[in-house]
């Protein structure tokens, strides 16, 4: 019995990382449906590997190592060799990725030795593998040392004892990874062949996931070789084995390929070879075809991100084809590569792509510059980190924004650039800033959103906020008179202080069909959804919870949800994980639009923002964009709010019309 769940837990050890260069690389176990079998034992020692597993999967190297330790020490007195052996093995990761080299280079040689003397021949095997990429990633982390022929020695034994016992599978991870071993060490000849010969192994284990590490693999050999062609056609095949892999799961009900890691750099490095294709094609046609292919990749990475953090496979169920035409907007997808911004833009007009000179690390320096420096209302200091972010992302866009004057501006952003309000860019020559020359959006993905136009008649509001100080939470003065002000231009309900409890809420939400929901009350986003919230009176209401709760009216015939605005929550600075769950909020919830604030803001300005973006919503003339731009510039424009802290960290989410 305890061995069935080893083999299992291996099984689920073999989901690591891609391992190209800076890729992050975890044991991958916790969320594996193999690796849940591992939690259904009852023995202690079981349960502490598990939770080991669970902390690896969220980044807490340093509590993963306590929990393997235990695990280790309850296998151990309980008899258990096996698991034991396993535990000390994870102990090793734990312990690299915690950074503790010194230990992690102590726990090794004692994994190895367990390893080798375990007598089942596939999870000997699995634990080789295991060990021999622990030491490879500790030849990274530490140079110079043994630890690169250990692993060489290490992993070239699992590939044998692999290929004996017939586990096709292993056989293919051993030889991926000691590829990487000799590309990582400029043998690219050696590598390649290595990762030839993992791929043939993966086909035979029928194993997508060891195939898309290695097809990333084989087009990065290519590429650092010199060899446009045969890396772009391997990196072709990697991201459509990955879409397969993330449909086989999707209809299986498992989400183990989240543990794959890595992905959005393999999305990235193809979208840098279609690009430097783009600019080598003369022909238009075949220009406009490989533009449309970067955009299809661009988009596969957005649905992948939000549905690992929303750990949420149904996601991929809302995706739909682009639209040819985007109804009165220009829609941008900066893309931050590793020496250019690359911008592409579509929209009525065809597709172009444009350029800017500044490398990724420079670039995501001047963003969490212009994110921090932004809310601090009493200084100006965000203003030379706003030109230069204009200067690179709109300064090349001027030609194609005043030949087709669109009515919105619409961003669709990744990394750190979710975390800061483009409307607050500044042109220096025009002394102005990006909202006043265009209303602005952000989408999650273009293919994730629904644009329509917002229907006036009959529509029916529900406002829920909280004044008062609770749980900790400091009282918000002006909430009262943000929701009167709401109900002026839409009716509908109010659920203020007591009455927004979470049963009322529920209940009132559940059971009308309003089509915007307004709450004015804390809110916080982190990189964990189940850690992001919306403040009761009453208590918490989680993510998912809140998304649960409104996605269940997603599919009403009479009124289906058409915006929810949360005027009160925040992301936390320099956190663009946490920001994907502010992105996603109205996909999530199953609103076409989301209105919310990427800091918390004085709430004398945020009422009066509100105010003027429903007084200006109820026009049927404007969309919810050229709304929220003239409530913005409303506060702009004078001199007690117009500070960018105070109106530009309104952001609207999604259906822009």
């Amino acid at each position: 019995m305890k061995r069935g769940r080893l083999a299992l837990a291996f099984a689920a050890l073999a989901l690591t990382a891609p391992g190209g260069a800076g890729a992050q690389d975890r044991c991958g176990a916790a969320r594996s449906a193999e690796a849940g079998a591992i939690a259904s034992g009852a023995d202690p020692a079981s349960g502490a590997l598990e939770r080991g597993n669970e902390l690896t999967a969220r980044g807490d190297a340093a509590g993963a190592l306590v929990a393997y330790d235990e695990s280790r020490a309850l296998a151990r007195s309980g008899g258990d060799a096996a698991l034991a052996t396993l535990a000390a093995a994870n102990a090793a990761r734990a312990a690299l990725e915690a950074g503790d080299l010194g230990r992690a280079e102590r726990e090794l040689p004692g994994a190895l030795a367990e390893a080798e003397g375990f007598p089942d021949p596939r999870v000997r095997s699995r634990l080789l593998v295991h060990v021999g990429r622990t030491w490879a990633l500790l030849a990274v982390r530490k140079p110079g040392g043994d630890a690169a022929g250990r692993a060489a020695a290490t992993l070239t034994r699992a590939a044998s004892e692999a290929r004996a016992a017939g586990d096709a599978r292993n056989e293919s991870y051993a030889l991926g990874w000691l590829g990487e071993l000799y590309e990582r060490g400029a043998r690219p000849d050696s590598a390649l062949e290595l990762t030839h010969r993992a791929l043939d192994a993966g086909l035979r284990a029928d194993a997508p996931d060891a195939l898309v590490r290695w097809q990333w693999q084989a087009g990065r050999i290519h590429r650092a070789s010199g060899r446009p062609d045969e890396a772009l056609a391997a990196y072709r095949r990697g991201a459509a084995t990955l879409g397969q892999l993330r449909e086989q799961t999707a209809s299986s009900g498992s989400d183990f390929v989240s543990a794959l890691g890595g992905a959005e750099e393999l999305y990235l490095e193809l979208v840098d070879l279609l690009l430097a294709r783009v600019a080598e094609i003369p022909d238009p046609a075949e220009r406009e075809a490989l533009l449309r292919e970067t955009l299809a990749t661009l988009e596969s990475q957005k649905v992948d991100e939000l549905r690992d953090y929303f750990r949420d496979e149904c996601l991929a169920a809302q995706r739909r084809a682009a639209p040819d035409t985007i109804p009165g907007a220009i829609v941008v997808y900066p893309v931050s590569l590793a020496d250019r911004l690359e911008l592409i833009v579509g929209g009525t007009g065809g597709l172009e792509r444009h350029s800017s000179p500044v490398d990724r690390e420079t670039f995501t320096a001047e963003v969490r510059a212009l994110r921090y420096t932004l809310a601090r209302r009493t200084t100006r200091e965000y203003l030379r980190h706003a030109q230069r972010l204009y200067d690179w992302i709109i300064r090349p866009l001027e030609p194609t924004l005043a030949e087709r004057r669109p009515r919105a501006l619409v961003f669709v952003p990744g990394g750190a650039l979710r975390t800061i309000p483009f409307a607050a860019l500044y042109d220096r020559e025009r002394g102005a800033f990006l909202i006043e020359q265009v209303p602005v959006a952000i989408l999650p993905g273009l293919t994730l959103t629904d644009p329509r136009p917002l229907p006036r008649e009959n529509i029916r509001l529900l406002a829920a906020g909280i004044s008062e100080a609770v749980e900790g939470y400091p009282a918000v003065a002006r909430v009262q008179d943000e929701l009167e002000a709401v109900h002026e231009a839409f009716p509908g309900r109010a659920l203020l202080n007591e009455q927004f409890a979470v049963a009322r809420f529920v209940e009132e939400v559940e059971g009308r069909p309003f089509g915007i929901v307004h709450v004015a009350s804390h809110a916080e986003f982190s990189d964990d959804p189940q850690g992001s919230f919306l403040l009761a009176y009453d208590g918490k209401i989680s993510l998912e919870r809140l998304a649960s709760v409104i996605g269940s009216t997603r599919f009403r015939a009479e009124q289906p949800l058409e915006l929810l605005a949360l005027s009160a929550c925040e992301t936390a600075a320099g956190n663009d994980r946490a920001a994907l769950g502010l992105a996603g909020i109205a996909l999530r919830a199953g609103a076409r639009s989301a209105l919310a604030t990427l800091w918390s803001v004085n709430d004398e300005a945020a009422a009066k923002l509100v105010t003027s973006f429903y007084r200006e919503l109820a026009n049927p003339e404007l969309s919810r964009a050229e709304a929220l731009r003239n409530a913005q510039l409303e506060l702009l424009r004078t001199r007690e709010w117009g500070h960018p802290a105070l109106w530009a960290p309104f952001v609207l989410i999604s259906s822009w019309l």
